[in-house]
């Protein structure tokens, strides 16, 4: 090897290595400190673009689960006010069988109705009071609410709360109300008690299914007549037995009403619908639509749908008490429903927090793969770093040495 002075090649490789290692011991102990090796794009340009991306989706997945979370307690706030409201609606209906026996008085009725509208009231308080962070959710004002429960635009969950459960917006019923029937019970000699055969009636229930007498079937009275139908178990249906001497008819949904076959005592055709009140909505056969509250004559096998609601009922006599029952129990059905879907919506939003979860520890798996430092290896990396470099130092000073051999030839 050539002895020059201007050039010393040694020299320049050692700081070379010097180099190399100094910024090797430099990243190793950046790595160490931070946590991390990629601190920068420079690092990794292609694991830096794709650990951003997945801690974005981290990010909203996180704040997606806490909206569930939200949305959960929403549904429970609505649900522990749906159950006072069952509560109360309850407590109407035990004071209104009290208020239908015919032992009480016009007074007793009048006091037990002085808490029946206590209740009444409370039941409209709290489905207009239930709020959640300022948001109604019992009263029908909001008709919906959307959960963003996704990390993306348009992984979202729609809540219906457009029933409201006021007591203006619950109990809607529909009523036949029949004159005095007792004639049909008089037989040709003018004997009451006398049975007559109900083969020709039929009577659709809430869920539009039929139920037609059969040719065995007999009652003796009106109230004989009210138990046959309440025994027989149409959906919704029931019936009593009213002031008039006749019977009220009521279903929580749909009713139609099919008497204008039936065979009185005496041998003679007797018509149960004709000269029938009805309250509720929707064709009659003939008869107007949109029923105003006083009723409409009723059509022969027409069909009524459910209207009106517990707001203003009251049992001041044995009529209102056995529509109140009615609509209580149409009532009772809405807010049951209400709650049921409430308490499927927080069952699915807690299978959503699940499976975000699920998902946002994958996510931060694959992301700390490509970022986090692995400190075994990275400290191995350092030491060897700091081995080199120290050696590099020794290297270099020996060879910054070499061009004072010279000065040995010139003496």
């Amino acid at each position: 090897m050539s002895l020059v002075l201007n050039t010393n090649i040694s020299s320049l490789q050692a700081q070379n290595n010097l180099t190399k290692s100094s910024s090797e011991l430099s990243t190793a102990t950046e790595d160490l400190s931070s946590g991390l090796k990629v601190n920068t794009a420079a690092d990794n340009a292609a694991g830096y673009a794709i650990a951003t991306r997945f801690q974005t989706q981290i990010g909203g997945l996180s704040q997606a689960s806490e909206n569930a979370s939200d949305a959960i307690n929403l549904a429970q706030t609505a649900g522990s006010a749906l159950s006072q409201i069952t509560s109360n609606l309850q407590s109407i209906r035990d004071l209104a069988v009290q208020a239908a026996n015919g032992t009480y008085q016009a007074s007793d009725r009048s006091a037990i109705n002085t808490s029946v509208q206590q209740y009444l009231s409370e039941i409209t308080r709290i489905a207009n009071q239930t709020t959640f962070n300022g948001t109604n959710v019992l009263n029908g004002s909001t008709s919906s609410l959307s959960f963003q429960i996704g990390a993306n635009v348009g992984q979202s969950i729609n809540v219906q709360l457009g029933q409201g459960v006021t007591t203006g917006q619950v109990g809607q019923i529909s009523e036949i109300s029949t004159g005095d029937i007792s004639g049909a019970f008089v037989n040709a000699s003018g004997v009451s008690g006398s049975s007559i055969s109900l083969s020709g009636l039929s009577i659709t229930g809430a869920d539009g299914t039929s139920y037609t007498f059969s040719g065995t079937s007999t009652a003796t009275s009106a109230q004989d007549l009210a138990d046959d139908i309440n025994a027989a178990g149409i959906n919704g249906v029931s019936a009593a037995v009213n002031a008039s001497g006749g019977i009220n008819i009521y279903s929580t949904g749909e009713l139609s009403v099919k008497g204008a076959a039936l065979t009185g005592a005496n041998g003679s055709g007797f018509n149960l619908t004709t000269g029938a009140v009805a309250y509720g909505a929707s064709g009659l056969g003939n008869a107007a639509s949109g029923l105003a509250a006083t009723g409409v004559t009723y059509t022969d096998g027409g069909t009524l749908s459910a209207s009106g609601s517990l707001a203003g009922g009251d049992v001041l006599t044995v009529d209102d008490a056995n529509q109140l029952i009615s609509r209580i129990d149409a009532a009772l059905t809405t807010v049951s429903n209400f709650s049921s879907t409430l308490g499927a919506v927080q069952n699915r939003f807690q299978s959503t927090i699940s499976t975000l979860s699920a998902q946002q520890t994958n996510l931060t798996s694959s992301q700390s793969s490509i970022q986090d430092t692995d400190f075994a290896a990275t400290t191995a990396q350092l030491s060897q770093a700091q081995v080199l470099q120290q050696a590099g130092i020794s290297v270099l000073a020996t060879a910054n040495s070499e061009p004072q051999n010279i000065l040995k030839l010139l003496q």
